[in-house]
């Protein structure tokens, strides 16, 4: 479900906000995307968490031990969050000026 907000505000707000606002977009949510892997990863090694098709239905697709649910939601958060955050602080410079 993130994926329709994070669509629409790459699509029609990331163009309002200047170049060096995009570029920290993209690269935060890169580096969140590698790190997200990573520790995906190490919670499947370590027992943190486990995916099981008998308690919750997946679609069947798994990337190693995770099941691709897992990354859409990592994908798919990341940007969510900066939109909000980004939306945010556009909107309080309205505000304020």
């Amino acid at each position: 479900m993130f994926w329709v907000p994070s669509l629409f505000f790459i699509v029609f707000l990331l163009k309002l906000f200047d170049g060096s606002l995009k570029k920290s977009f993209w690269l935060t949510s890169a580096l969140m995307g590698v790190l997200s892997i990573i520790m995906e990863y190490l919670y499947l090694k370590f027992d943190v968490w486990s995916f099981s098709e008998k308690f919750d239905p997946l679609l069947g697709i798994w990337l190693g031990p995770a099941p691709v649910e897992e990354f859409v939601f990592w994908f798919g958060a990341t940007p969510f969050c900066l939109a909000i955050y980004l939306s945010y602080r556009k909107l309080l410079e309205k505000l304020n000026a």
